[in-house]
């Protein structure tokens, strides 16, 4: 089935980039139709308890409150919300076809792809498997269920000093393990780490292996391997870096001379969480 208009804009992707490019195409009277997502509404945010750096909130701001508020925002303005997943694109010709999960296609003038970053895997054998089995890739959602445990963060930007500050409310102790000497995270983050008395560092050190046992990570003291040769006792693991995503418009899209949409720096850096049962 073919959705009867053609668009002048169709945004793909619900965190702040779509929300912010919904609001000033909705104030241009564009109409924007945006796809965010039929189970991610919101973006990464939404997983978020506190957003330090954005701007005019100066006391910080809850990252889901954030996002709603910047849904409201865009649809006060005319802008028009779907809670489903774009599964298809052609964007060759000067009107671009898009497929839902319904097959409705849509037509428009304009795509704004805006599908944010995810998770970077640490690339090791068992790792997928052990996903949801001691691999876990959020600290806000999956950090309640290891209280009391001592918890592995691998990562050295500022997702990772937040996630491992995070976790110290239900840990007894936190390693962050980075592969370099010093961190990539900025200062006021650093600073915040280093003051924890739950939080002690692995530095020049990577996860080697990931050890299963009985069908989750292993509870022996060999569990997790370092490239350094130490082992740890851990039965938890959450997510490292963060990639873009652009997804199924990944081919449609030209190609850049460069990284794009690959945010290695400040802000995207997480980690896994590994605990001690």
């Amino acid at each position: 089935m073919t959705d009867s208009g053609i668009r002048e804009v169709v945004i793909i992707g619900s965190g702040p980039a779509g929300y912010t490019a919904a609001l000033y195409t909705a104030r241009a009277q564009l109409k924007p139709l945006l796809f965010g997502s039929s189970i991610f509404v919101g973006g990464s945010l939404t997983t978020t308890t506190e957003v330090e750096n954005f701007p005019g909130f100066p006391g910080g701001v809850d990252g889901p409150a954030l996002m709603e508020n910047m849904r409201a925002h865009d649809e006060k303005f005319g802008a028009e919300m779907v809670d489903d997943d774009i599964v298809e694109v052609d964007l060759t010709g000067d009107i671009k076809l898009l497929t839902d999960s319904s097959g409705t296609v849509h037509r428009a003038k304009t795509v704004i792809v805006a599908t944010g970053s995810g998770y970077r895997r640490l690339g090791l054998d068992k790792e997928e498997a052990l996903s949801g089995r001691g691999v876990c890739w959020c600290a806000t959602w999956d950090g309640f269920f290891f209280r009391d445990r001592d918890i592995v963060v691998v990562g050295g930007g500022d997702t990772a000093m937040e996630e491992a500050t995070f976790l110290t409310r239900f840990a007894k102790s936190v390693t962050i393990v980075h592969r370099r000497s010093t961190l990539r995270a900025s200062q006021v983050m650093q600073n915040r780490a280093f003051a924890d008395d739950k939080i002690s560092f692995a530095f020049d050190s990577e996860i080697a292996e990931l050890r299963e046992e009985n069908g989750m990570l292993a509870g022996r003291p060999e569990a997790v391997r370092l490239s350094s040769g130490r082992s740890l006792q851990f039965e938890g693991d959450q997510a490292p870096s963060r990639d873009g995503r652009p997804g199924l418009a990944e081919d449609a899209m030209p190609a850049h001379p460069g990284p794009r949409n690959r945010h290695d720096g400040l802000l995207t850096r997480t980690a896994p969480m590994l605990t001690r049962w």
